[in-house]
């Protein structure tokens, strides 16, 4: 049970992941960190005397070697599978950041070699362990809203927190926009954000699997010149994914998610992340990441319950504001300290993480199907999408 004993915890990778787990490793009393672990060893010493942690520093190849129990994996997409696999190896648990892989294949050799170790491996897909989130779900398998039939995702403009600077390592596009390193080929914003939106879509229709996938795509040139946005990573893509929409294995369920903000030239005045998941008997509005602008009777709100022939209830959920973007949505660090925290009592309790990698290869084949559909202009079934298919 809980409270046990104390693991021990090391994190590799201390950019703005790295930054936004710490907390769950802090503030944990049934975890200790010891260790991180950066390619930079600059970041790494200024991550350290930063946060003023009592830590060592190690390499990757000394953090397999050490006596922790928990290596956390905060690393550019492409290194996730190996590491994944090293780390199994090891007799490590495993918290391995979003995508989880680069191609089903990759993800499979990883999963099962956390299945040979018999480890923990918990995929770090914020958007099923947000709060809000989380509350939506429990709105909607208590039977809220009668069955989730439908689902419309918007994805508004992103307003950084006034006064904040990122570190320099998140504004480094090198990895982020590299074909290969990115895994994302030419969509490589795509294949980093896509999991988000496909793992929200199956959580909010209670896990139904996603079938088939279709993107439309746009030619206009994305960034208007006048208003440079200083969180943009992924440089200025020449052909832009503005919807996509999809199937699910139940063919009764449908899915839109649309993308309306600055770097594509269209006004949505919903900012971040925010889901529409509509029943037999009523509706749910939730705020996502960087979500805000949710209104009712003139108060900002996180969800929305909207029932037939019922007044609409407003809920709020305060966690503090968010690190990173204007909203009280508290993505950056609660979202992430919330997966950090069910990864730890998974360990402790000998219970299987919800969030696994198997649900994250599958999120990763979701995505490479909105890329392949994309790429040929037709919708894709989850299926077509072999073990080797990669987007690069």
């Amino acid at each position: 049970m809980v409270g046990e004993r104390i693991l021990k915890a090391g994190i590799v990778g201390l950019g703005l992941a790295g930054r936004a787990h710490l907390a769950g490793y802090i503030f944990n009393p049934n975890v200790e960190l010891v260790a991180v672990s950066d390619a930079d060893s600059r970041r790494a010493w200024q991550y350290v005397n930063e946060y003023n942690l009592d830590v060592q520093i190690l390499s990757f190849e000394d953090l397999l070697k050490s006596d922790v129990d928990i290596i956390d994996l905060c690393t550019p997409t492409y290194l996730h599978g190996a590491m994944t696999r090293q780390a199994a190896g090891a007799g490590k648990h495993i918290h391995c950041e979003k995508p989880f892989c680069s191609s089903v294949s990759d993800g499979i050799k990883a999963c099962q070699a956390v299945r040979n170790a018999g480890v923990k491996l918990l995929v770090g897909e914020t958007y099923v362990f947000l709060t809000s989130h989380v509350k939506a779900r429990e709105l909607i398998d208590s039977g809220e809203i009668g069955r989730p039939l439908q689902i419309r995702q918007r994805f508004g403009n992103w307003i950084l927190r006034k006064g904040l600077k990122l570190e320099p390592s998140s504004k480094d596009p090198e990895w982020r926009v590299d074909p290969v390193k990115s895994c994302g080929g030419q969509y490589s914003w795509i294949f980093d954000h896509a999991v988000h939106l496909f793992s929200a879509a199956e959580y909010f229709m209670q896990d139904v699997p996603i079938h088939e996938v279709y993107a439309v795509t746009a030619t206009t040139k994305c960034m208007p010149d006048k208003h440079p946005l200083d969180y943009q990573v992924y440089g200025i893509p020449d052909i832009d994914i503005p919807i996509i929409t999809w199937k699910y294995e139940d063919t009764d369920l449908q899915g839109l998610w649309a993308r309306a903000e600055k770097l594509n030239g269209k006004y949505d005045h919903m900012t971040g992340f925010s889901s529409l998941i509509l029943g037999e008997r009523g509706s749910i509005e939730v705020l996502g990441e960087g979500g805000s602008n949710l209104l009712w009777d003139g108060k900002q709100q996180h969800i929305l319950l909207h029932r037939e022939g019922k007044e609409t209830i407003g809920l709020r959920i305060d966690e503090g504001s968010d690190a990173v973007w204007e909203s009280d949505i508290n993505y950056y660090p609660q979202g992430h300290m919330n997966h950090v925290n069910h990864l730890i009592e998974c360990i402790l309790n000998d219970s299987e993480p919800r969030y696994g990698g198997e649900a994250g290869m599958h999120a990763v084949t979701c995505t490479l199907a909105a890329i392949r559909s994309a790429q040929e202009g037709r919708p894709v079934k989850i299926g077509e999408i072999t073990p080797d298919y990669t987007a690069y």
